[in-house]
């Protein structure tokens, strides 16, 4: 590993993405089980942070609190459709951040960054 591994690291995921990432900047990276990237990037002493995904063409989605759910964010109607078709209503469980959709395991990936936390 060469002294300025994280510099170059941060540069790499900065080029990956199309997002700036400064050098104090947090940084964590994340593949998925479908070889999707994932980076989340928060600036130092901001309580609010950025996802990026791959599979979301690189566009940042902000992250300001904790991870949600589909019950959390959708509108009543489309809490009833959700209901009909799916078993005991499991889509309403489906996490989310923001408007962005989230697999089990990139969610799990995103708490563990628990951006709320962090000031």
């Amino acid at each position: 590993m060469t002294p300025n591994f994280g510099t170059e690291l941060r540069q790499l995921l900065a080029k990956l993405s199309g997002f700036p990432i400064g050098a104090a900047d947090y940084v964590s990276y994340f593949v998925n089980d479908s070889g999707e990237r994932m980076v989340f990037v928060q600036q130092q002493g901001e309580r609010a942070a950025t996802l990026l995904h791959s599979d979301l063409n690189w566009e940042p989605h902000p992250v300001t609190g904790p991870t949600t759910t589909m019950a959390d964010t959708a509108p009543e109607e489309m809490k009833q459709k959700l209901k009909k078709v799916s078993i005991d209503g499991g889509l309403l469980g489906t996490p989310m951040c923001g408007s962005a959709i989230l697999g089990r395991d990139e969610a799990q990936w995103l708490v563990s960054r628990d951006p709320c936390s962090v000031t």
